[in-house]
């Protein structure tokens, strides 16, 4: 159905091919996961498959596609038979409400309006967002959107699905509903899907094959069931092993009975929170539970409007306003989206943001992007909006902690990061914290926040349902952030 042959791909200022020289077939009705680390080329060959590369993005491609024995070059003639779910949604919406975002591709191949109607209802459905129907786009949260983006295409029945990084920003339970979704219109279409994913295991039991990427290459090409034989996955089973991390004394941030709504609906529910100076907190609960409202204002992006916060010689009010720059020079934020805080043209004046406008010391800023090149292999001189997500991601905490702010706020870091860039996260932060950072990080890892973190408050529809210290969280508490029957890792 799918055949790729001798597949090259070489982006702008960039002396080696994402791609090198691959070549792989997937047959009518196959369900594949394209695995490999961060950067390894997995969303390049997907972006080339579906002709967005180079029509859109430029690059240099050599090498042939073909369905069913016939090569399409068009992205618009690709559409009437590949549709993809991208790693970073927002890139793909064109509307302003969900509704109108799932029906958009049916409008525009000329469906019946009565088949709209019905697609669109089913789709939503499927990806239990139904609820989402008539609220704006932007209101929404980052899972919230993903479930939108699968939704939209999935509307449109196509002969192959390919969903990049489709889980990344959704809450353990969410991830089940949308892994049954797929498995249910798989099964009930006979389609052929392909999922880029860094957890393998999210999919292993229903995946025919697994193609594993490395550098460009595929290193392997096996079913699901050999895989779990080589030992190539032994590490997503592995324990992880975690820094010991100590708070300090003293109170950094204070918040009290905050609240916040939307058209009516309540977002914040009479918030309160007491972080302790040098704490690691995660912050958790299911997708649009509130938490990147919450960070939103710490950093003084939503005004308050009811409640208070207060941190250092601030007491945030609806009275008494702070504008974000000030807040911005003693805390930093990392976006749950990475393009959304890219402002430069290279790497290098990406880090040296924060201290150049804030004329702090450069030392810490030439640190961290000397670091980012020996780690990633990739030079200073590179456009940010060259990398991959995780990359990005990586250069974003950076640049956000590089004029050393005392506060780091992190929205879900992990998003579209592969176990080894995980560690290296860890990491850093755990530097971070050792150099008087204190630090709140929005996750639904269940794992890093219960051997990384020393405390956790957990949300639900916008209020606290529980906080405190990891040691003196309820099993209970835990267990209700995962699907029924859901086991925890490590």
């Amino acid at each position: 159905m799918l055949e790729v042959s001798h597949l090259c791909v070489r982006y702008e200022n960039r002396s080696i091919p994402a791609v090198q020289d691959i070549s792989f077939s997937i047959g009518h009705g196959e369900f594949v996961v394209l695995a490999g680390d961060s950067a390894s080329g997995k969303s390049t060959v997907m972006q080339a498959v579906c002709r967005f590369i180079p029509e859109i993005i430029p690059a240099e491609l050599s090498g042939s596609i073909r369905i069913d024995g016939e090569e399409l070059v068009d992205p618009i003639d690709t559409a009437r038979f590949i549709a993809m779910v991208q790693q970073d949604p927002e890139t793909q919406f064109c509307t302003e409400t969900v509704e109108e975002e799932v029906a958009f591709g049916l409008e525009n191949f000329r469906f019946k309006e009565e088949d709209i109607r019905r697609r669109v209802h089913e789709a939503l459905e499927m990806v239990n967002a139904s609820h989402l129907t008539d609220r704006s786009i932007s209101t929404l949260s980052g899972g919230e959107k993903q479930k939108v983006a699968i939704a939209s295409m999935l509307a449109l029945d196509p002969r192959i699905l390919i969903l990049d990084e489709p889980t990344s920003s959704l809450d353990p339970k969410s991830v089940a509903e949308v892994v049954s979704a797929i498995e249910k219109f798989r099964a009930v279409r006979s389609m052929t899907v392909v999922v880029v994913e860094h957890r393998v295991r999210e999919f292993i039991d229903m995946a025919t094959r697994i193609i594993l990427m490395d550098r460009g290459k595929i290193v392997h090409d096996c079913t699901a069931e050999d895989l779990k034989f080589t030992g190539i996955c032994k590490s997503l089973a592995e324990a992880r092993s975690y820094p010991k991390i100590v708070p300090r004394e003293g109170t950094v941030l204070t918040i009290s009975h905050l609240d916040y709504q939307i058209g009516g609906k309540k977002i914040l529910d009479d918030v309160g929170l007491t972080v302790t100076d040098g704490a690691v907190v995660a912050l958790m609960g299911e997708n649009g539970a509130g938490k990147t409202t919450l960070l939103k204002h710490i950093m003084g992006l939503i005004k308050v409007s009811s409640g208070s916060i207060e941190f250092k010689n601030h007491r945030i009010t609806e009275n008494n306003p702070v504008e974000p720059w000030i807040l911005g020079r003693d805390i930093g934020l990392v976006f749950q989206n990475p393009n959304h805080q890219m402002f430069e043209k290279t790497v290098e004046k990406e880090i040296e943001f924060g201290p150049v406008n804030f004329g702090t010391s450069m030392e810490e800023a030439e640190n961290a992007i000397s670091s980012f090149e020996s780690i990633e292999g990739v030079r200073r001189y590179v456009h940010p909006q060259c990398l991959s997500f995780g990359q990005k991601r990586r250069v974003n905490i950076r640049s956000a902690s590089a004029h050393e702010p005392s506060i780091l706020l992190l929205d879900e870091p992990f998003a579209g990061q592969d176990e080894n860039n995980v560690s290296k996260i860890m990491e850093l932060l755990a530097n971070l914290q050792r150099s008087g950072k204190t630090i709140i990080v929005v996750t639904h890892d269940i794992q890093f926040a219960r051997g990384f973190c020393t405390d956790t408050l957990i949300m639900r529809h916008g209020r606290v349902v529980a906080d405190g210290p990891i040691e003196r969280i309820s099993e209970e508490s835990w267990q209700d952030l995962l699907p029924k029957g859901g086991k925890m890792d490590g």
